[in-house]
């Protein structure tokens, strides 16, 4: 088996095949970009870039292939004052894309379902986790559920009534990636970069 791997520089990323000593393929960022995180979910990779001037982006690859499925500043994504988190159900990210906001997203096209705010008390702080096929935003206080096709948000007492809220301090449920753990620590511009690789088949979940 060939050591393959993933590496970004300045303008690319490549998936190289370090026996063969040659690259499976290439994957173009914009102009001026440095990829400073890469991860990998199912045969997603997703790159986060930046440039010296502090512009930053999010993009997208297919890991088998290197095209290229979508790219967005990383504001639009998400506020800067929350990290990016993204939980996978039916091939669609859903995420807190701001203390208040929860957000779906097309892994394979980038495009956005909803973004919706929702109502929170200014002391509850939620975190995403999906159960079987339905998503929750959890707090120490209570539990709400999220409507798939529109974003809206209800509460949700039943998981409340089973687990005491207050003890959780961790969760996974289903789609989340080992990398979440990873952009949990929001990393800044400068932070050195991670890169996805299992020595084989390209970058490990």
């Amino acid at each position: 088996m060939n050591n393959v791997a993933i590496f970004g520089k300045k303008g690319s990323i490549a998936k190289y095949d370090l026996t063969e000593n040659k690259p499976i393929w290439v994957g173009d960022l914009p102009s001026g970009h440095t990829p400073y995180i890469i991860g990998q979910y199912e045969n997603y990779v997703i790159v986060f870039s930046w440039t010296w001037l502090g512009s930053k982006m999010v993009h997208c690859f297919r890991e088998d292939t290197g095209q290229l499925l979508w790219s967005h500043y990383q504001e639009i994504i998400h506020s800067s004052m929350i990290p990016f988190v993204p939980h996978t159900l039916d091939n669609h990210m859903y995420y807190l894309a701001s203390s208040k906001e929860i957000a779906k997203m097309s892994w394979d096209s980038g495009r956005f379902i909803f973004r919706k705010r929702f109502k929170k008390s200014i002391f509850n702080q939620y975190s995403v986790v999906i159960i079987s096929d339905e998503v929750f935003l959890i707090s120490k206080k209570d539990a709400l559920k999220v409507d798939k096709n529109t974003g809206d948000v209800s509460p949700y007492p039943e998981l409340s009534d089973k687990l005491n809220l207050k003890e959780i301090s961790a969760t996974l449920g289903n789609g989340t990636s080992f990398m979440s753990s990873i952009y949990l620590t929001h990393p800044q511009s400068s932070d050195g970069g991670s890169y996805a690789g299992d020595g084989g088949g390209g970058g490990g979940e």
